[in-house]
């Protein structure tokens, strides 16, 4: 039998189930079963039973104890409870039928029989007997839980969670890596207790099979996580993102109101691009989030995973995961063109086919957004070409010119006010930039941006406005820029870029529609 779900963590699968259940955050007055089983192993207890409008009970020298020092149970109460002792599957299972029979473990705590479901008298309880005590040591006991660690993280404003065997945990704070001595060194046991945490039984066996896996999972009322888990030379090694549940919007996320332009387009191909962990998946889900709330249009995403969950507003939104809802990006895009969409989000385009796809639908009256791991949106075009055979690169450049929108490069960095920002290279296509592709002329495109004159901005000059601006600091714009040299001139001749500044929203929305 799997393991038990500590504090309610639930696999991206059972979103759904889980966001019908409340979230206890436990007062010291209010009972944990992790508590519970510690009180009831203190005293000699056998079984623990719990129910509705009762305080807990104890099973000890075969008579039933009323347990009077803790508060009677409300609803709210229990369902704290049950999501703590249920694992992603079984709490979906409980919750469907409201009864569940099974075996759990807690995590450095006990393992025991569950029987969950209504009395005779229709009111819900819980009883746990065959109480199995861990014994865990005072190192084990520090580390806690996934769960835990994910409450800690939250209140630091940490990006990522970084767990590997033989190492302290490390949370990363402003793009930093810092240690989080307090759980102490990740033993192989405890990293076992985690996998059966936060994975189901089929993603476990996966685990065990492949020595990787993607996924997602969620903490009803508290924050979803895009996780990775994978086999290294010292042990295992867990990576968690923290992803907020509140979709951002283009202003919360302070971008550049031609997002929202390039959003209402009616079709075309518009790229996001960067390194990993530079903030494209959240400028899409912002574009996502503005068509959504003002346009009657139906959206596709297909991601790997899905990270933020949107709910349908003035759109119809279908969501689909790679590896859960589809085997691969490519057949779910073509299986998307036969949903009726108007919109399409590709998480990551990958391959040759996704492109063709991508591209094809582009220029048949659907509007895509896609993402690609390049530095640079003048890159972006290169690698889309580099996709095809030198033979086939005329068709596909005309193909380009015909159905791109705009390329938005981004990074991240670090701010003044101690969070991160997004700077944005954004080249639209312009007639002046299409004739350009169409000539072949691409590397010469990127000086064209610079001179400032085709309602686009490079990441130089991006970053020269937030420096101006006061929002990050000179010295951490250089670390990230394109071309450093450049942006260093910059700032020592400019007070403003004046001149160099081409991107203006509004001459974007004045732009003739084509």
């Amino acid at each position: 039998m799997t393991a038990s779900s500590a504090n309610g963590v639930t696999s991206a699968t059972q979103v759904t189930a889980a966001q019908t259940a409340a979230t206890v955050i436990h007062h010291p007055e209010t009972p944990s079963v992790r508590h519970l089983i510690q009180s009831a192993y203190n005293h000699g207890a056998t079984a623990i039973y719990m129910q509705i409008g009762r305080p807990p009970f104890y099973r000890l020298h075969g008579k039933l104890v009323a347990q009077e020092h803790y508060p009677v149970i409300n609803p709210e109460i229990f369902s704290g409870l049950i999501q703590e002792c249920l694992n992603p599957e079984q709490l979906t299972t409980y919750q469907r039928h409201q009864k569940l029979d099974a075996n759990i473990l807690i995590p450095g705590v006990a393992r025991a029989r569950i029987n969950c479901g209504p009395t005779s008298q229709g009111v819900q309880s819980i009883s746990l007997t065959g109480l199995l005590i861990d014994d865990p040591t005072p190192t084990i006991e520090r580390q806690g839980t996934i769960r835990g660690i994910v409450d800690d993280a939250r209140t630091c404003s940490t990006s990522d969670i970084h767990i590997q065997v033989g190492e302290v945990p490390r949370f990363r704070i402003q793009g930093y890596m810092r240690p989080q001595e307090r759980y102490g060194v990740i033993t192989p046991r405890q990293f076992d207790e985690f996998i059966e945490e936060i994975l189901t039984e089929e993603q476990q066996a996966i685990f065990k099979t492949r020595y990787e896996l993607d996924t997602a999972i969620y903490y009803p009322n508290l924050v979803r996580c895009r996780v990775n888990c994978a086999m290294s030379m010292t042990g295992g090694v867990i990576v968690l993102r923290l992803i907020s549940l509140e979709v951002p919007t283009i202003t919360t996320m302070g971008l550049p109101d031609v997002l929202g332009y390039l959003a209402e387009e009616h079709q075309g191909l518009i790229l996001v691009t960067g390194s990993v962990n530079t903030g494209k998946s959240t400028t899409l889900a912002a574009m996502i989030r503005h068509i959504n709330d003002t346009m009657p249009r139906k959206i596709v995403t297909i991601e790997d995973p899905v990270e933020y969950v949107h709910s349908s507003n003035q759109s119809l939104i279908t969501q689909r995961e790679v590896g859960l809802h589809t085997h691969e990006f490519k057949h779910a895009l073509r299986s998307a063109l036969r949903q009726d969409p108007d919109v399409i989000l590709i998480g990551e385009m990958r391959d040759r086919e996704t492109v063709d796809t991508a591209i094809r639908a582009a220029l048949t009256g659907h509007l895509v957004l896609g993402t690609l791991h390049t530095k640079g949106s003048v890159n972006a075009v290169k690698r889309i070409l580099n996709f095809y055979s030198p033979e086939e690169q005329e068709t596909i450049r005309y193909q380009i010119v015909e159905a791109l929108r705009a390329v938005i490069a981004q990074t991240l960095v670090p701010t003044l006010s101690g969070s991160r920002t997004a700077a944005l290279e954004i080249m639209l296509n312009t007639d002046a930039i299409r004739d350009y592709l169409q000539k072949g002329a691409i590397d010469e495109i990127h000086q064209l941006m610079e001179e400032g004159n085709q309602s686009s901005q490079t990441m130089n000059q991006a970053l020269f406005d937030l420096c101006e601006d006061n929002i990050v600091d000179p010295e951490d714009a250089l670390k990230v820029a394109f071309n450093p040299d450049d942006l260093g001139y910059m700032l020592k001749n400019y007070t403003r870029r004046s001149s160099r500044s081409g991107l203006q929203s509004k001459d974007y929305g004045n732009m003739t529609p084509r």
